[in-house]
């Protein structure tokens, strides 16, 4: 598997740079026509139910010197802390050569899954108010691309609610392993999945694949730094007990559903950082764990290809001191 990328920050640099409405018309074209501007526009006016373009409402902005009432893309955030938004895009900018690192997403798949994706990975400092957020696509000819944005403006509010304080360190790798290889690993998963013919209908199938799947997307998330992450996610191997008994009886109450039924009402509330579906995530995201400290990581290679029930057979074998995960 090859992943292709573009990472791109004009949603942050172009919104940034302009200060005036002959500045905007200026620089109209290139705002349309830049690929992170084009997403975050399509997935702003996707989850706000809005038609309306990043040009219309800067257009607004310097016209009245205020957003519009709705303000969709977030100006008055924007320009109301636009010096300390430029300080953190010329930092995250300096990192940029360390700020991806997506080969650590394709060493977990088979070296014969011969597939080529395609993201676009953006900084932005307008649009949807979330951290990080993801978006999937196609072209003209039904060709697949994702989009994977970072929100810059929320950057900041985001870390120091995670730790207490801002750290650019803690963004870097939250922007790197956090987000970009979490979700990249997601995205690449469900297309390997795919295009094997893995599509589980049955619920209880659908929560093993999200067991194993989401708990080694944690597991890239955090596994430069455990002990950290542990510490400030509250994560602790003294509660996964608890969390194992939780799942087992997820998976047994799943057993007895018909095909059809879904777990979304219980996936829909996920957000970034603290797992929000802790008897599926956490447990998988500490099986991951587990598995590569006594195997390896080509081991989570094997599970991707074998599938959830090996991963819990690997788990399970490890004779810990801890309940058994349900087959």
């Amino acid at each position: 598997m090859r992943i292709h990328y573009l990472l791109d920050d004009s949603a942050a640099r172009l919104p940034l740079a302009i200060r005036s409405s002959e500045s905007l018309w200026d620089r109209a074209a290139e705002l349309r026509s830049s690929p992170g501007v084009q997403l975050v526009e399509l997935t702003t006016q996707h989850l706000l139910g809005t038609g309306v373009t990043l040009v219309d409402e800067l257009a607004h902005y310097f016209d009245h010197g205020a957003p519009s009432d709705s303000d969709p893309y977030r100006l008055a955030q924007c320009f109301a802390e636009r010096t300390v938004l430029e300080d953190l895009l010329r930092d995250v900018r300096e990192a940029r050569p360390d700020l991806v690192a997506l080969h650590e997403v394709t060493e977990l798949f088979p070296l014969d899954f011969a597939c080529d994706l395609h993201f676009t990975l953006a900084l932005t400092v307008v649009g949807y108010p979330a951290f990080g957020y993801v978006r999937t696509y196609a072209d003209s000819e039904g060709e697949s691309f994702y989009g994977l944005v970072v929100n810059l403006a929320q950057a900041r509010p985001h870390i120091e609610g995670l730790i207490g304080h801002f750290s650019l360190e803690v963004l870097i790798n939250s922007i790197r392993h956090g987000f970009f290889n979490h979700e990249g690993f997601l995205l690449a998963y469900s297309v390997y999945c795919s295009q094997i013919g893995r599509v589980p209908e049955r619920p209880l199938d659908r929560a093993r694949e999200e067991l194993m799947s989401r708990g080694i997307a944690w597991y890239l998330s955090y596994r430069h730094d455990f002990a950290f992450y542990d510490q400030v996610l509250g994560l602790s191997e003294n509660d996964l007990p608890a969390y194992v008994d939780q799942c087992n009886n997820l998976l047994d109450d799943n057993s007895k559903k018909r095909a059809g039924q879904s777990l979304d009402e219980l996936l829909s509330s996920r957000q970034s950082g603290l797992p929000a579906l802790p008897c599926l995530d956490v447990v998988g995201y500490f099986a991951a764990r587990a598995i590569v400290r006594e195997y390896g990581e080509t081991a989570l290679r094997e599970a991707v290809v074998k599938g959830p029930l090996h991963f819990i057979r690997l788990y399970n074998q490890l004779k810990l001191p801890l309940p058994k995960i349900t087959l």
